[in-house]
């Protein structure tokens, strides 16, 4: 049940224990696990019979934070964030970061997980912080931003105005002014986005990337290599699908890169991967060939083998267009989890499944160069098309192929005939989308351009 109700609990002063403001769409139950407490234990502190009761702007004592004080909020970690930068930009100790966020490691400050964070007033704002650039001092960062260095020693705990090393992230006073500068990964990077965070199974994670000088970056997330591409000069993406089953948790981010002078920087964060919450469909009966890992294996290394290359040009400039012409009727989505022959559910939805609703006509969803056309024993006869970038589609089961390897298709154009050939129950089309060598989910590029 999401909690309801307007009526808004003013706050003249400082709450004496840690205090939540309830928020629209928030649950007990919800606020119980952000806060890593019981549900029972929560309403005792607060004495809550009736859930219902409990509306949007309610404090909540958050019980078990002994010697916490103040208004609780969250907040992401973004990449490269560390407890003294975060300490620094909240002005809140770290030790209470650590209590609250119940870190027994600094390694477990996860890019994408929410922060809880004191605050001494609901209307409060986080301090102006700057990241020290390469070969700048703490007086030349005080004279950039209206300030002066003792106050940023103060501000920041340094025993000197020589302790800051570039890189780090350091709070200004109210009255200063913020200045453009680099990410603390690196003084070579001037902003990094990484989108959505945390990362979701079944996904496309777009990383972005800003440098103050041309670079050639590479890196890895969840076991996967990176590769980047030149939007712009010193603007750089990378495309990465995630694997729909990969275990929802921590999975590691790498980033490197390197400048045509021998100027270089490693990286690498923990990040959090979000569950896709993929049902399961009804077990499916299907001809045992099509499962024996004899006939699979070399079939799914000769399709990883096509989608793999990762060419340099982008083709497409719009959100990807439906395969199949309206009204569209989908037999099965994206991710779902699946079981065949009476066996475990080990296995998941790679694609969409397009009935036959309107007519027999496959489209291509985006300009491309056809780069497979052939018939396989589970996916039946295939079209793949390369878009660039280490991004692929698949059109699968077909009855008849309207064109061959090396045509080049524009969006749109009719490329094949939906059939019933492969692993099938009957006619449709089978159409996925890969991001450097990942199935994801197609709806989210027909719902945007990316990147």
């Amino acid at each position: 049940m999401v909690l309801q109700a307007p009526n808004a609990h003013a706050q003249s002063s400082v709450p004496d224990k840690p205090t939540y403001i309830v928020q629209t769409g928030d649950t007990l139950s919800s606020i119980a696990l952000r806060f890593a407490v019981s549900l029972v234990d929560l309403e005792d502190a607060n004495g809550i019979t009736d859930p219902n009761n409990v509306s949007v702007g309610l404090p909540l004592v958050i019980p078990g934070l002994d010697g916490v004080h103040g208004f609780l909020t969250t907040d992401k970690v973004a990449l490269g964030e560390t407890l003294t930068g975060l300490s620094r930009v909240y002005q809140v100790p770290v030790d209470t970061l650590v209590t609250l966020n119940h870190i027994t490691s600094p390694i477990e400050l996860y890019a994408g997980a929410n922060l809880v964070i004191p605050k001494p007033s609901q209307d409060s704002t986080n301090a102006p912080s700057q990241t020290l650039a390469s070969g700048q001092s703490l007086l030349e960062l005080a004279v950039l931003s209206n300030s002066n260095p003792w106050t940023l020693k103060e501000a920041n705990g340094l025993t000197s105005t020589w302790d800051a090393i570039p890189g780090e992230v350091l709070a200004l006073p109210a009255q200063s002014k913020a200045l453009g500068g680099s990410s603390p990964i690196s003084p070579m990077i001037q902003k990094i986005d990484i989108s959505p965070l945390p990362v979701v199974q079944g996904k496309t994670a777009v990383i972005k990337i800003t440098t103050t000088a041309p670079m050639t970056l590479g890196g890895s997330l969840a076991g996967y290599a990176l590769h980047f591409f030149s939007t712009a000069p010193n603007e750089y993406v990378s495309l990465q699908g995630l694997n729909a089953i990969a275990a929802p948790g921590v999975w590691p981010l790498t980033l490197n890169g390197k400048t045509d002078d021998g100027g270089s920087f490693n990286f690498g964060q923990m990040i959090l991967m979000k569950s896709g919450n993929y049902p399961q469909d009804p077990p499916l009966q299907v001809d045992p060939i099509t499962l024996d890992p004899a006939v699979t294996k070399p079939e799914d290394e000769q399709v990883a083998s096509i989608v793999a290359p990762p060419t340099p040009d982008k083709l497409w400039t719009e959100a990807f267009r439906l395969p199949v012409d309206q009204p569209i009727c989908i037999k099965s989505w994206f991710g779902d989890r699946r079981s065949y022959n009476g066996g475990p559910f080990i296995y998941y939805h790679t694609g969409l499944d397009y009935g036959v609703c309107a007519n027999l006509n496959i489209y291509a969803a985006a300009p491309g160069v056809v780069v497979f056309t052939g018939p396989l024993t589970v996916r039946g006869n295939a079209t793949i098309i390369n878009h660039g970038w280490g991004v692929y589609t698949a059109y699968y089961h077909q009855k008849q192929f309207l064109v061959k390897v090396g045509d080049v298709v524009k969006g749109g154009q009719q490329i094949g005939v939906i059939g019933a050939t492969g692993r099938v129950n009957g006619p449709h089309l089978h159409f996925e989308i890969w991001v450097n060598g990942v199935q994801v989910d197609p709806e989210d590029w027909q719902a945007k351009a990316y990147p």
